[in-house]
């Protein structure tokens, strides 16, 4: 930590080696200038003092916060605060280094709840309003807010840990919560072009269904192709297991091959019932766990009543001792 002091722009330039460079069309960094822009600066960028060596003009040489740096610049900003330390060229590459590598991000499930807290807290803003204050889109809030309806906390983890992508996650929080786990293999597999229109056709026929006042069908199992992993292609390339019973009866190359791409991608009728062994172990699971929830809630409706019956008894003796 070094001396906190505002600085003018002008007088900080970026570092030649930096870590990282700016893509100025980034959503996320156009954000950040329409945030500085309607809130002003938040924290410090660090820099440190330099000479130039041709000029003798002394000035500010960027360590850390490029994108906050050119983000306040292009917000328009005349001064910034910097923490100004004193580095050589050596720790100045190991400070922008440590400075990312163990910097924490915020989950996306962490923003929505955040989001939600600041709605909860002026019932009368809306989406817009917010969108606004944050120097984002009023699409990111409502996807962002969407993600709450994810209230199965194992799916919420895999949409943390970035194992399902944002836009996947954003049209699986779309389904009702029992059709949730029937997607998530494919939201952890597809990629969106290809899992958001699945998605949103299930959600189509859900809604018309309940439109119509029927009952949708069940989602029915679907393979989903995913890649093999790297270290099993070469395990086969070398022993050829695989092939050996695989490929048992095929009747000549073109259908070897077809039957070679399809075990690439987990769609071999081997691959295929691992799957639907899986799939329907999770719908027996979700069976059995809504089954529980029902027995759980009988119990408690018995055990009321139990509770009202006595204590009616209870009120019927002690109005009989009274009138003795």
């Amino acid at each position: 930590m070094g001396e906190l002091k505002k600085i003018a722009i002008v007088d900080i330039r970026e570092n030649p080696v930096a870590l990282r460079a700016v893509n100025r069309q980034d959503e996320g960094y156009l954000g950040l200038v329409e945030s500085i822009k309607s809130k002003g600066f938040f924290g410090a960028i660090t820099v440190r003092a330099k000479q130039d060596a041709e000029t003798k003009a002394n000035y500010f040489e960027l360590v850390d916060g490029l994108h906050r740096f050119c983000a306040a610049k292009d917000a328009g900003l005349n001064e910034i605060n910097a923490d100004v330390v004193s580095l050589d060229d050596d720790q100045t590459l190991e400070a922008q280094i440590m400075a990312n590598i163990h910097k924490i991000e915020t989950r996306p499930v962490e923003y929505s709840r955040q989001l939600l807290r600041i709605l909860s807290r002026n019932p009368l803003m809306t989406e817009i309003e917010l969108a606004q204050k944050l120097g984002k889109s009023a699409q990111w809030i409502r996807e962002r807010l969407g993600l709450i309806k994810i209230s199965n906390n194992d799916i919420a983890e895999l949409v943390n840990e970035g194992k399902i992508k944002l836009a996947n996650a954003y049209a699986l929080a779309k389904l009702p919560p029992e059709e949730m786990a029937d997607f998530v293999d494919r939201a952890l597999t597809l990629p969106p072009d290809e899992f958001v229109p699945a998605a949103n056709a299930r959600l189509k026929e859900l809604r018309d269904a309940k439109r119509k006042g029927t009952d949708a069908s069940s989602a029915v199992f679907q393979p989903v192709a995913f890649m093999q992993k790297m270290k099993d292609v070469k395990d086969e390339m070398d022993k050829g297991a695989i092939a050996k019973s695989l490929c048992v009866g095929v009747a000549n190359v073109e259908e070897g091959f077809a039957m070679a791409v399809k075990w690439m991608l987990h769609l071999d009728p081997r691959s295929v019932e691992v799957q639907r062994a899986k799939d329907e172990a999770r719908r027996k699971q979700r069976a059995e766990a809504q089954n529980k929830r029902l027995l759980e809630s009988a119990d408690k409706k018995v055990e009321k009543a139990k509770k009202a019956a006595e204590e009616a008894e209870k009120a019927k003796a002690a109005l009989a001792a009274s009138t003795k």
